[in-house]
């Protein structure tokens, strides 16, 4: 992809956060209760460590190739091989895009727009989504650095909370209860993906690279942190785990003079970020199926890839076939957060070794 301008650190961390930042957010303290039990909120930075982890792969991978995008590396391989892997990948990551927005549009419908028919809520989503798609990767960055000025102030609410916080709620125990921590940590791990995407546009980031991307993770995480910190020590760990959306409860807790219901308001800016993680995993399904079918105009491949999703968007029915749905498509958009970074860097490392030219030059 050529583009004119690169991506500044700012815009890529901000990119990051985005990306990163879901609807699981309204549910994440109670995940945490349920993986981790008392003081589970520690085991966050455990997660957040292992995505760093990560995100130095991804990082390794551009600073031992010397800079080459991803479709650079695999270039290396004929189409033969590279269209199986690619639409795997462009699957996994269209369909994670989709029910991402399907949760919150179900959410948003069930907790304070009974009347409002899903169909509006998926039609708004993708002309939005068409809208920021037809533009490069540089243009949307800004338009994310926009939403996230927008978007941030609503982490400062969780200061009305503080007066009724207390310490003894969080209880002296560390990680007791009934815990399932390898498979309640995945799941709390699969609210943090977004970051993988960023092997594609990696290279478009002008410097800073690795610092961009952990700074992009540690804003989601300080806040995802904060929030099930808060919630802890605002709720009973009895009480939290009774609770199926939380930090919505939290913010129900808030009120304005002139503002009725700060949950309903709240609930609805937070769907400007789960519109640009849609955008984003879109955006890296259109990148990858483009490499593939060079001879399809861009145009009219978003334009097939939007059409599909949303008649997807329709297959489940409730909010428990969506999070069965989801499992599934996290747990396989978790395999390829981990592997391809692997994959990659020994291709690298082979084809540096061996010195072979492109195959499809």
């Amino acid at each position: 992809m050529q583009m004119k301008e690169k991506l500044s650190p700012f815009q890529a961390s901000i990119l990051v956060y985005l990306i990163q930042s879901g609807v699981t957010l309204f549910t994440l303290p109670r995940l945490v209760a349920e993986a981790f039990g008392t003081n589970g909120w520690i085991g966050l930075i455990f997660i957040s460590l292992i995505v760093n982890i990560n995100l130095v792969l991804i990082w390794l991978v551009y600073k031992i190739s010397k800079g080459k995008s991803f479709f650079e590396i695999i270039s290396i391989f004929p189409k033969w091989i590279t269209l199986p892997v690619s639409l795997f990948i462009a699957v996994v990551w269209m369909l994670l895009g989709v029910f991402v927005m399907v949760k919150f549009s179900m959410i948003l419908k069930v907790l304070f727009y009974h009347n409002v028919s899903l169909f509006y809520f998926f039609s708004m989503g993708y002309i939005l989504s068409y809208m920021l798609l037809k533009k490069d990767l540089y243009q949307i960055a800004k338009s994310t650095v926009v939403l996230f000025y927008f978007t941030i102030w609503t982490v400062f609410l969780l200061a009305f909370h503080l007066p009724e916080f207390s310490f003894i709620r969080l209880t002296p125990f560390i990680f007791k209860g009934d815990t399932d921590m390898l498979k309640g940590g995945l799941s709390i791990y699969t609210a943090l993906l977004g970051y993988e995407l960023s092997i594609l546009f990696i290279h478009l980031i002008e410097r800073k690279q690795l610092k961009s991307l952990i700074a992009g993770n540690s804003i989601t995480c300080m806040i995802y942190l904060g929030v099930t910190f808060i919630c802890f020590g605002f709720f009973s760990f009895e009480q939290l785990l009774r609770e199926m959306y939380p930090v919505v409860t939290l913010l129900g807790y808030i009120s304005f003079p002139v503002l009725e219901r700060v949950e309903s308001f709240t609930f609805s800016i937070f769907g400007l970020k789960v519109l640009m993680t849609t955008v984003m995993y879109l955006w890296g399904t259109k990148e990858l199926l483009h490499y593939q079918f060079k001879r399809i105009k861009p145009n009219f491949l978003l334009i097939g890839i939007l059409i599909i999703s949303f008649f997807v968007s329709f297959i489940p029915k409730v909010i428990k076939d969506v999070e069965e749905w989801l499992n599934y498509i996290t747990y396989a958009a978790t395999a390829i957060a981990f592997m391809l970074p692997i994959l990659l860097l020994l291709i690298v490392l082979l084809t540096r070794k061996m010195n072979r030219k492109p195959a499809n030059e």
